[in-house]
């Protein structure tokens, strides 16, 4: 093989890494929670992300198997939100919420973006603007918009529109702190993510970059008082 040819090869192998498809949004991943209610233990929880075919499109999934008789009473609900990542944003294309033993609660809903709506809700199509969000993929936009934003000195607020099968709300979160978090897993260095649009309710996640900012806690606080608390397993 002559040499300007052997040095036209050589150019097209460098050039292949670019051709090729760009890494993936979002890294797929699985991790297990203790689930408690105040001091209450629940049971666990099951976070799953996984990619679904097309370019950047994933399915998230939220399994709980309470224990007892909270198992008896309410169940083994399930949660799960397909979405793609286009622009570095998360677009929702549906989202669902079924449990055996209450099957009335289950729902579907579905992200009509041609027509600006959400389909299958109680109420009716409902009105839907670019960036809305259900309140599973969230924690997804949440991930992306702490990563690109986590070296920032103090970035603003983020305003998230979430659809359920009622309504539409927009809701404010903010980067609210940074530290070491500890969980039945141990302790992490993390980022605290949580919304401040309400003093009476927030939520709040803790993001840690050695889960490639999957949550390694989450908090639900109403009144100052800690309700509902996902906790990292030390166990797989």
């Amino acid at each position: 093989m002559n040499p300007p040819l052997l040095r036209r090869l050589a150019a097209i192998l460098l050039l292949l890494p670019a051709l090729g498809l760009a890494a993936p949004a979002l890294k797929p991943m699985s991790l297990s929670y203790d689930v408690s209610w105040g001091a209450t233990p629940l049971g666990e929880g099951r976070l799953t992300l996984s990619a679904e075919p097309g370019e950047d499109c994933y399915r998230y999934e939220l399994n709980t198997h309470p224990v007892g008789v909270v198992r008896w009473l309410y169940g083994s609900p399930r949660e799960t939100s397909e979405f793609c990542v286009v622009d570095g944003a998360v677009v929702p294309s549906r989202m669902e919420f079924n449990n055996p033993k209450r099957s009335k609660d289950g729902f579907v809903i579905e992200f009509d973006w041609k027509q600006g709506l959400v389909l299958g809700g109680r109420n009716g199509p409902l009105p839907i603007s670019a960036g809305t969000l259900d309140r599973l993929s969230v924690q997804q936009a949440a991930r992306l918009w702490v990563q690109k934003h986590v070296g920032d000195k103090k970035p603003a607020p983020l305003v998230i529109a979430i659809a359920d099968h009622k309504r539409v709300k927009s809701y404010t979160f903010a980067i609210a702190g940074r530290g070491t978090v500890e969980t039945g897993a141990g302790k992490f260095e993390a980022v605290r993510f949580e919304r401040i649009d309400d003093p009476k309710t927030t939520l709040r996640f803790w993001l840690a970059p050695e889960k490639d900012y999957m949550p390694v806690k989450v908090e639900q606080v109403e009144d100052g008082e800690a309700k509902l608390n996902l906790s990292l397993q030390g166990r797989p």
